[in-house]
């Protein structure tokens, strides 16, 4: 059970993975999209026909996303303009640390714990405020 990952469906997220990190994507998914939400015009195929999507899926490799949510070196090799990764790096550390996660009681013993594993495992930097 999980979510195919959309570029290299091989791969699966791990469902309670999927379901607590997908905040930080949010971030940065409006720049990636061009402010885009319809479903059916993100799929890889639809983003590189749309002239108005200025990223492409295989230009999200693993230093970007290092650099975005991982505090890692600027990616010097991305063809992404330098302006929309530093925008997205931003957007992600204006939202990050988490200081606020709201959901209910029947949840903690699952969601929220894996939520909190999960934070701290992938954004050590910046997962919570102290």
């Amino acid at each position: 059970m999980g979510t195919n990952l959309p570029w290299d469906t091989q791969f699966l997220i791990e469902s309670l993975s999927d379901s607590t990190i997908y905040m930080a994507y949010y971030t940065v998914a409006h720049i990636l999209h061009n402010g885009e939400i319809d479903p059916r015009k993100l799929t890889p195929e639809a983003l590189r026909s749309n002239p108005n999507i200025r990223i492409q899926p295989e230009q999200m490799t693993h230093e970007v996303w290092d650099y975005l949510f991982r505090n890692g070196a600027f990616p010097e090799s991305s063809t992404i303009p330098r302006e929309l990764l530093e925008r997205m790096r931003a957007e992600f550390l204006h939202w990050y640390p988490v200081d606020l996660r709201v959901s209910g009681n029947d949840l903690i013993n699952n969601h929220l714990t894996f939520f909190l594993y999960n934070h701290c495992a992938l954004f050590p930097e910046v997962s919570f405020v102290s």
